[in-house]
């Protein structure tokens, strides 16, 4: 599942410039399979800065954290300005990436999480009693 969409880079840029873009048999529209392959390289950086701090293909009940698809749909816009060397990448978009990067840094280490927090305390569930849950030294040894 990708963690963004050609409709929210359609919510960060114009279509237009979107088109100009992908558009290289110059049909007049927008290329969807250029954009996939923006939004799988985007994902994929992202993937590999979380990898081993959270599964890969974040979901939280089946939706991705608004953090994630923001990062995603900024990293794919910069992916297609990449692919056309000779167009000025603009700044506020230069701004975006590096915002991006020092944001998947923050999360890889911890620093702040992708999802929702939680109001409620966390409850732990377990299959332990009283009796079974204590290390005896006679069982384990000692140490």
């Amino acid at each position: 599942m990708a963690y963004s969409t050609l409709l929210d880079l359609k919510k960060y840029m114009v279509a237009e410039t979107i088109m100009q873009l992908t558009d290289d048999s110059n049909t007049g529209e927008i290329d969807t399979l250029v954009v996939d392959d923006a939004i799988f390289q985007a994902d994929t950086m992202i993937d590999s800065f979380l990898r081993g701090r959270y599964p890969v293909e974040i979901t939280v009940a089946g939706d991705i954290p608004a953090m994630i698809s923001d990062i995603s749909t900024k990293l794919s816009a910069y992916n297609l300005y990449r692919r056309k060397l000779q167009l000025t990448l603009p700044e506020a978009l230069s701004k975006d990436y590096k915002y991006c990067i020092d944001m998947l840094k923050e999360i890889q280490s911890g620093k702040i999480s992708p999802f929702p927090t939680i109001s409620e305390p966390t409850i732990i569930i377990t299959n332990k009693t009283a009796e079974d849950k204590q290390y005896s030294p006679t069982l384990w040894g000692t140490y």
